[in-house]
């Protein structure tokens, strides 16, 4: 069985395994839908606990503001406090009746609102302080105790801070969850008395009233009143401190509320979660480690946030079975298609493999013909041609390209460059391809190459082309032959080159005065328009029309040019026209470049004052400011029939005198650096007109 034989097979194996793959993420899709669902579910029930049980404990704080609130604004405490206050160190003979009533009261609210002190506590046979889990106190203005249930517990720095804070603010104010020497989770409240009517100005406040509350008995039952959630529910109370989470309820591992810590920069651990962004829901790990489901709420009047969780395994074990049972029908489902898939496939190729073989015979024909078709085109064509990859290997080549290295076509497929055109030819072309393989431009050129060993001129085109099959990059090199060409157009350019000279010497014969005017004018206009960096086409214009500049003096009379004596204004009328006729006797020649302009102009002058035009500054064009300076110079240091020629020095002065205004400033600068060096110049003074 061959590769084509197999191929079929193998797509109907990667076809079907795709269908199962499809399926398999489909279901594992919609399993997880189903998953979410569930989470969404107990995302839903774990707010609704949290939120139950955070309004327990916010009902609880309001329930114990409202108690001690109501204690701190009785008239008759607010008096008495006040009295307390005012009286001396030394009136200590006998209890006043103030604290006596006082501590009466205290006594009976704290009896009231269940802060007594626990009488079931074991007594210790000494003289010891005996501190309780719970009771109320009366604090005056200067944090002095005034009276106190008994067994107060103590007023450490934390509930000392509280009782300031309430002092100072005049609002409730809540200490931070605080352990005893018995390891008894205390909690405190302190509400501000305000101070009696009529008192001094300066106070607000004359004490304090101060609950202390064992957490035990108090906050922690609210976390677990209720119908458990699930086996595993837990709900905890937590602190954001500092990098650490505080945990300040019990938790199930046992250990001392308050005491356990554990770092905020644990992503996956929910109190942390909790701690970072209360409100969210998900799936995290808890204390233990154990994958739980948690939310969390903030709580109103402390700074404390309730955690609820329940472990993953027993909440999420109904939606687990499920899972499972939805995976097992739905692959039991796919493998079935997949049956029925593979049993239509293979009915189907047999009627495929028929179709593909008629089907494969139309294209090879179609291939055959459209290869004969390109070898038509490309071994009738008069240009050699290479398609080249790459690395300049050749993917294809025509028969007039190997008729020229004494190959056959084929025999140049997979050669390089070097090996079919040679080193010496190769070099060039591999430099231009360089290039283009940098910026994928048209390149065109025109070498000389030694095909055969005869020595041809080519016009060389190089074509980027992007794509040839599977190959990228590729460049078409097409090369006419122009040697005959070239050949025609060099004996034209030569004969042109005649018929100028011809011209510049009839001009010549007709001025004796103005003799080799124009051949030096030409060498002039040259040298400056290579010093001024002019393009091939400028110069070649340039050149051209400084020869055939003063053609159109051959219209003016013989004795006007030799004319010693000033011109009358009509022979001066009739001088200045020699542009126009000059450009009206070459006007249907068609010259590549600005040769008319240039002749048209070379008699305008930079502020406008020249002929035939009265063209000023920029709008006279370069070639003819450069044709104008030529001819001055030239005409300054020749003899002519009114006067005789000045030197190299004087005529560079008399142009620079008219830099600006006659002539332009830059030219003029380029014909003084060119004069430097061409001492020559200097000997056309003393030839005779």
């Amino acid at each position: 069985m061959n590769q084509s034989d197999t191929q079929p097979i193998r797509n109907g194996i990667l076809i079907l395994a795709g269908l199962l793959l499809i399926g398999g993420l489909l279901i594992n899709a919609y399993v997880k839908k189903e998953r979410q669902r569930d989470l969404d579910d107990w995302a839903i029930r774990l707010g609704l606990v949290a939120e139950t049980r955070v309004e327990a404990i916010e009902g609880w704080l309001e329930t114990q503001r409202t108690a001690l609130g109501e204690l701190a604004d009785n008239a008759s405490v607010q008096l008495y406090l006040w009295q307390l206050s005012q009286r001396t160190q030394n009136d200590d003979s006998t209890e006043p009746a103030q604290l006596t009533y006082l501590r009466n009261l205290i006594t009976a609210s704290a009896e009231r609102y269940g802060l007594t002190p626990n009488d079931s506590l074991t007594t210790i046979p000494a003289n010891l302080p005996q501190r309780r889990d719970s009771g109320l106190a009366l604090f005056d203005d200067k944090r002095q105790p005034v009276v106190a249930t008994g067994g107060m517990p103590e007023t450490g720095s934390v509930f000392r801070k509280t009782i300031d804070e309430a002092l100072q603010t005049g609002e409730v104010s809540y200490s931070a969850l605080v352990t005893d020497s018995h390891d008894r989770v205390l909690f405190g409240i302190a509400v501000p008395v305000p101070v009696v009517v009529g008192a001094e100005a300066d106070k607000r406040h004359g004490g304090v009233v101060f609950a202390v509350y064992n957490a035990a008995h108090s906050l922690y039952p609210l976390l677990t009143r209720g119908i458990p959630v699930k086996p595993g529910n837990e709900s905890l109370l937590l602190l954001k401190q500092d990098s650490q989470v505080v945990y300040l309820s019990p938790i199930a591992n046992g250990g001392i509320p308050t005491r356990k810590t554990l770092p905020l920069d644990r992503s996956r651990l929910a109190a942390a979660a909790a701690a970072q962004q209360p409100g969210q829901f998900g799936e995290f790990i808890n204390y233990q480690g154990e994958p739980v489901l948690a939310t969390s709420r903030m709580l109103r009047s402390l700074p404390w946030i309730l955690t609820q969780q329940v472990t993953a395994a027993s909440a999420l074990l109904e939606s687990n079975r499920h899972r499972r049972s939805l995976i097992t029908t739905f692959s039991l489902l796919l493998f079935v298609i997949a049956a029925i898939l593979v049993a239509a496939w293979r009915h189907g190729s047999s009627v495929r493999a028929l179709h593909d073989a008629d089907e494969l015979r139309s294209k090879t024909n179609a291939l055959q013909n459209q290869t004969e078709l390109l070898h038509a085109v490309t071994d009738n064509t008069e240009a050699r041609i290479l398609l080249l990859d790459e690395q300049q290997q050749v993917l294809f080549a025509n028969t007039l390209i190997a008729q020229s290295t004494g190959t056959e076509p084929r025999e140049l497929t997979g050669n390089s460059l070097n090996g079919v055109l040679g080193p010496a030819n190769a070099a060039p072309l591999l430099k231009i391809i360089e290039q283009l393989c940098d910026d994928r431009k048209t390149r065109h050129c025109t070498l000389d190459l030694t095909l055969n060993k005869n020595l041809r001129t080519f016009q060389c085109s190089l074509i980027p082309v992007d794509r040839v099959g599977k190959r990228d990059n590729a460049v078409l090199l097409v090369l006419h032959d122009i040697t005959e060409l070239q050949q025609a157009q060099q004996k034209h350019a030569e004969l042109l080159r005649r018929l100028v000279a011809t011209l510049m010497h009839v001009v010549d014969l007709h001025d004796p005065y103005s003799a080799d005017h124009t051949a030096r004018m030409v060498e002039v206009a040259s040298s400056v328009g290579h010093e001024l960096r002019l393009d091939e086409q400028q110069q070649q214009s340039l050149d051209l029309a400084a020869s055939l500049a003063n053609l159109g003096k051959i219209f003016v009379p013989r004795e006007v040019l030799t004319k010693i004596e000033p011109l009358t204004e009509a022979e001066q009328v009739l001088l200045h026209r020699h542009v126009q006729f000059g450009t009206e006797l070459l006007e249907d020649l068609d010259f590549d470049g600005p040769v008319l302009d240039t002749i048209r102009q070379k008699q305008e002058h930079m502020d406008g004052s020249g002929y035939p035009n009265h063209l000023d500054g920029e709008n006279i064009i370069l070639t003819a400011r450069i044709l104008a300076v030529a001819n001055a110079f030239v005409a300054l240091v020749s003899p002519r029939a009114y006067r005789h020629a000045v030197t190299i020095e004087q005529a560079l002065d008399q142009l620079l005198r008219e830099a600006g205004s006659r002539y332009d400033r830059q030219v003029v600068a380029a014909l003084f650096h060119v004069a430097e060096n061409r001492s020559d110049w200097s000997e056309w003074s003393n030839e005779p007109g």
